[in-house]
Parts: C-alpha cells; structure tokens; sequence
C-alpha cells in the first residue's frame, strides 16, 4: 500500500512539473505571423502578391478569389499579404512563406512556391495563401522566390 502511495506522489509531482515549467520561448520576430488562409482553387491565373491593409481591399481580394471574406484581421496593427502562386497543371503546388523580418522600418516577407511531391490531382489549380502579420510603420515588401 505505502508503494502505491509513494508511487502516486511521484507520478503527481512529475505532473504538476510538467504543467508548471515555463515553455521556451522563441524570439519576438520567430512570433510575429498568426493567422493563415490557403486554397487550391481560385486565384487569379498570373502569379504574384497582394498587400491589403484596410477592410475594403480584404473584401475586394475575398471577391477576387470568389470566396467570403472571413472576419478581417485588425488591420490597426495587421496586414494581410495575399500570395498567388498562378495557375498550375496540377494540384499539390502551394505557397510557403517565412518568418516576416524588420527591416528598418519595413516588414519583409519572403515566400516561396512549392511544387507538388508524391501524388497529385490531375486537374488546373490557382493555389494562394494569405498571411496576417505585423504592421510597420513604414511598408510590407514581398519577395516570391521561384519554383
């Protein structure tokens, strides 16, 4: 009995170690993008990017990709980069965007296409990924690397 009693208290203990040790964190600039929205289908056929930073230009690029608009981010202290990687033969192609980094006062976004691994759908995709992330004070640059 006094084993299972022992047995329990250090089981708890590790527990309540677990539950109450500080998380590591990772720096300020690895936690500034949170929201994401990604589609295969219905971007615009050319390949390229998009800054929205008011609740018009969301609507308008929700529109364009013929899709309702989800609740905006608070474009006060967000902006959304919107990624269109163009039309593709098959599906699997997407978007895939770094970390966003300070560059004096402008936000810099690389981002790049990924093509399709393994199996895919045999049908024309208009891949597009949009990203919220911090606004600056001076502008948002993207930069799409090639395929």
């Amino acid at each position: 009995m006094k084993t299972r009693t022992w047995a329990a208290a250090v089981l708890a203990a590790a527990a309540f170690g677990a539950c109450a040790a500080p998380s590591p964190r990772r720096p300020a600039e690895a936690r500034m993008r949170t929201s994401e929205w990604s589609g295969q289908y219905g971007g615009p056929l050319e390949a390229g990017s998009q800054v929205v930073t008011n609740d018009e230009g969301w609507r308008e690029l929700w529109r364009r990709l013929g899709k309702d608009a989800p609740p905006p981010p608070d474009f006060a202290a967000r902006a959304a980069v919107a990624v269109f990687v163009g039309q593709k033969p098959t599906g699997g192609w997407s978007a895939a965007c770094e970390e966003p980094r300070a560059d004096g006062d402008d936000l810099v976004l690389r981002c790049r296409i990924l093509k399709p691994t393994g199996f895919t759908t045999q049908a024309f995709a208009q891949p597009w990924k949009i990203v919220a992330v911090p606004r600056p004070k001076g502008r948002v640059r993207v930069e799409v690397l090639p395929e």
